[in-house]
């Protein structure tokens, strides 16, 4: 042995890892590997890259990244002791992130075809054993971590998006309400200048507001509503009405036709008729701006309850019974933004008699989450998504069907696997199908995947008990 070599199997000897390792087989160890030095900002692996060689780290420093989008995430960092690369007994074949040197680091080298022989060596592969169950225990609670914060980062996008419309529509409608009230001081001059009785003034009102009690939704169809307000306009051109033009369409979308205006001018003196059409409109303007302020007022609180729907606020972590149709509707609210960005149509069929189920509800949140965002991403634009529940030989029977291209017949056996992905790198972690199958069984149930082109099923069973 070279003297070098002596000085990596010192250095060796000095790791936790290898303390318990005799000389003799961390020589041959050396002996048998290569030992490279490189350089700061290159790179030891990017993503897709096969991962023949196991790394052990003697000096220096690297980065372990992700890359979503044209942003980096950082997961981590090797340094000396640590052992990297394709270890004895791991399946890893490709890397999924970039390795990159940040000081100048010494990596001995090891290839795979090594490793039967390193199998032999009792207390050599005791060590690289307890390696691997460390690696793979602290990298599923990263990645698990990564995964519930970007899940969390998506949802929080689609929330706020979801979110930005309605608040966006009332600041408009307020606005506008503001600026319409200030704009009637001429109107308001007009009004007080004529008299009305009382019966004038309560037939006019009776129809105004029973018009506006029905609310600005019509069922007219575009022709159907263009044609009203040409009628409507040339009813107000034909009587002198100066914002004859204007008013037209505002009583168009309240459903007011010619024979309501020949019913409020039966009601009125002939310079009464434009004053108080004026404040006619004013009404009904004024009836729509509320109108949206409520709509958008509404479905924010709508939202507001989705959100604590799916998250389970104020509420114990010990099985409850499981409203299943209220929790799909708020998971698909979370995700509302993905379906409408695709055109997707989600159909979901709860039937009310559905037995009583209890679980965890925090937990079977997650489940819906991850198979309605995996069969989003699956369909095509346009595409179609089926969820229903039903009660099947004392079972709770769920499927969430999608007519996307289906998963092929070679991994399909893979797909609940830890880490199995079939999405590009840095979109996916492998971990949401996994996540489903653990909680699916931690309920004592199970979940089949039945797929071809065009139909793709995962059903879940619960028992009822």
């Amino acid at each position: 042995m070279n003297k070098y070599n002596e000085y990596v199997v010192q250095v060796l000897q000095s790791l936790d890892a290898f303390a318990n390792v005799p000389a003799e087989h961390l020589t041959w160890l050396v002996d048998n590997s290569k030992v490279c030095t490189y350089q700061p900002d290159e790179h030891l692996a990017k993503p897709g890259d096969e991962i023949d060689k196991m790394l052990i780290f003697l000096d220096g420093q690297i980065k372990i990244e992700l890359k979503r989008g044209n942003q980096f995430y950082l997961l981590g960092h090797f340094a000396k002791g640590d052992v990297s690369g394709r270890l004895p007994f791991s399946r890893m074949q490709s890397s999924t992130g970039y390795l990159t040197v940040m000081e100048e680091t010494t990596v001995l080298e090891t290839h795979q075809s090594l490793f039967p022989e390193i199998a032999k060596r009792y207390p050599l592969i005791e060590a690289f054993v307890h390696q691997l169950s460390d690696r793979i225990r602290n990298f599923t609670t990263r990645q698990e971590q990564n995964e519930k914060l970007v899940a969390l980062g998506k949802l929080s996008a689609g929330l706020a998006h979801e979110l930005n419309n309605p608040a966006s529509a009332m600041v408009r409608s307020a606005t506008a309400l503001r600026d319409n009230l200030r704009a009637k001081p001429d109107k308001f001059k007009a009004v007080m200048h004529i008299r009305l009785t009382d019966e004038q003034v309560d037939a006019v009102n009776e129809l105004v507001f029973r018009k506006a009690g029905k609310g600005s939704t019509n069922n007219q169809s575009l022709m159907e509503r263009t044609a009203l307000e040409d009628e409507l306009t040339d009813w107000l051109d034909d009587h002198n009405i100066e914002l004859g033009f204007e008013y037209a369409p505002t009583f168009a979308e309240f459903c007011f036709d010619v024979d309501d205006l020949e019913f409020i001018k039966s009601h009125l003196t002939e310079e009464a008729l434009e004053p108080v059409l004026g404040w006619v409109e004013d009404v009904l303007t004024t009836e729509k701006m509320v109108e949206e302020i409520e709509d958008a007022s509404r479905r924010i609180s709508e939202l507001v309850s989705s959100v604590k729907t799916y998250s389970h606020m104020d509420r114990g972590s010990d099985k409850e019974a499981v409203d299943i149709k209220k929790m799909i509707k708020s998971t698909l609210t979370m995700l509302n933004h993905k379906t409408k960005q695709k055109n997707i149509s989600v159909d979901v069929q709860v039937p009310k008699d559905l037995p009583e189920f209890c679980g965890y509800v925090s937990e079977l949140n997650q489940v819906w989450t991850n198979l309605i965002d995996n069969a989003i991403d699956a369909v095509e634009e346009s595409g179609n998504i089926q969820i229903s529940a039903r009660s099947e030989n004392g079972n709770l029977a769920m499927s969430f069907v999608d007519d996307g291209a289906g998963v092929p017949d070679e991994i399909r056996s893979q797909i609940f696997d830890p880490f199995f992905t079939t999405k590009d790198v840095g979109k996916g972690t492998g971990l949401g199908l996994d996540v489903v199958r653990k909680i699916v069984e931690k309920h004592e149930g199970r979940i089949e995947l039945n797929s071809k082109p065009g139909n793709t099923e995962f059903k879940l069973i619960f028992p009822l008990n």
